[in-house]
């Protein structure tokens, strides 16, 4: 009778400690983080600072290529009208191979820069979605959250997809800044 009971307490608990684990299942989430980094205002201050910098830089680069062109068209209306010797055109070509060669290392240098800004001023802004998805997922009891923008999602339940939630923690409008809702038409 005793070992009935035993094995009735131990079944018991076996249950309790059973059903404690499957609570603790796995929840999955998903959102679009480019969905998500669209609608931060950050995002366009960030962009608009970064193409600033880029047509800066791009005006820089015209300017070089403005000045190999006009050599270059100088040292062609020299060597028609037979001006320059061997040397001096042997010179000039010498010239304006480095000319293109300082105008190419400048626009992978500009690519370089333009690239480490966004880089600088995004990542307050990742720091800030990330942190925003966390909050979100710990708070709701998410395990994982997936990126449907990364396209790593075949199937999704639309009830999981945390962009609304997020978009609240993160006091987000619905629509783009800048973007006002269409008006509605009514017949």
């Amino acid at each position: 009778m005793m070992s009935k009971r035993l094995t009735a307490v131990i079944i018991v608990m076996f249950a309790i400690v059973a059903s404690t684990y499957a609570q603790k299942a796995n929840k999955f989430g998903y959102l679009n983080s480019s969905e998500l980094l669209s609608l931060m205002p950050e995002v366009i201050k960030a962009d608009s600072a970064v193409d600033k910098y880029a047509g800066e830089l791009d005006a820089l680069g015209q300017q070089m290529y403005a000045e190999y062109q006009k050599k270059a068209a100088d040292a062609q209306d020299k060597k028609q009208k037979n001006v320059l010797t061997a040397e001096q055109e042997e010179l000039v070509v010498k010239e304006l191979a480095d000319m293109e060669k300082r105008i190419t290392d400048f626009q992978q240098s500009a690519q370089d820069k333009i690239g480490a800004r966004k880089e600088k001023l995004y990542a307050p802004i990742m720091l800030k979605a990330n942190d925003g998805i966390k909050a979100v997922a710990k708070a709701n009891g998410y395990t994982y959250i997936f990126d449907t923008g990364a396209g790593s999602i075949l199937y999704a339940d639309e009830t999981d997809n945390i962009l609304p939630l997020v978009k609240t923690y993160l006091k987000l409008p619905d629509v783009k800044p800048g973007m006002a809702p269409k008006p509605t038409v009514k017949p």
